[in-house]
C-alpha cells in the first residue's frame, strides 16, 4: 500500500466510525499521544482517553451520525478531509460542514486531527426522529 493510501484508509475508517458508531474503531485509530483540536481554538484533546471522552460526550447528546466525504486530499503525511455532517437528536438536525486535517504517523495512526468549521457552516434543522 502506498504512503498516501496508508493515510486515505486511516482517514476513511475514522468517518466509518462515526457512521457505525463504533467507538472501538474510533480509538483504534490513533497514535499515542495523539491529538485533536475540534474546533481549532479550543483545547486540545490528548491522548486516547481524551479522545474517548470526546465521543462519549458527543453520543450522549446525538442518536445518530450521517458523516459524509465530499472530498480527501492527501499530501505528505497530512490528509484534508472536506465533510458534511448530520447529527440527529430527539429534537431535530444539526448539519456540519467544515474540514477536518490529520496528520497520519508510519504506523498508520492518527497522530493529529485539526477540526474547522464556524457558525456560517452549521445549521439547526427542527423535527427530530
Amino acid at each position: 500500500m502506498s504512503r498516501a493510501d496508508q493515510i486515505r484508509a486511516a482517514v476513511v475508517a475514522y468517518v466509518d466510525s462515526f457512521n457505525r458508531r463504533d467507538r472501538d474503531s474510533f480509538l483504534g485509530l490513533f497514535a499515542d499521544g495523539v491529538v485533536q483540536i475540534d474546533p481549532v481554538g479550543s483545547p486540545p484533546n490528548v491522548g486516547r482517553d481524551a479522545l474517548a471522552a470526546f465521543w462519549d460526550n458527543l453520543y450522549a447528546q446525538t442518536e445518530a451520525v450521517d458523516f459524509r466525504i465530499v472530498d480527501l486530499f492527501v499530501t505528505g503525511d497530512e490528509a484534508a478531509l472536506l465533510f458534511h455532517i448530520t447529527q440527529l437528536t430527539e429534537g431535530g438536525a444539526t448539519e456540519v460542514d467544515g474540514i477536518d486535517v490529520f496528520r497520519v504517523d508510519e504506523a498508520g495512526r492518527i497522530s493529529m486531527v485539526h477540526g474547522y468549521s464556524d457558525a456560517d457552516h452549521v445549521k439547526q434543522r427542527g423535527g427530530g426522529r
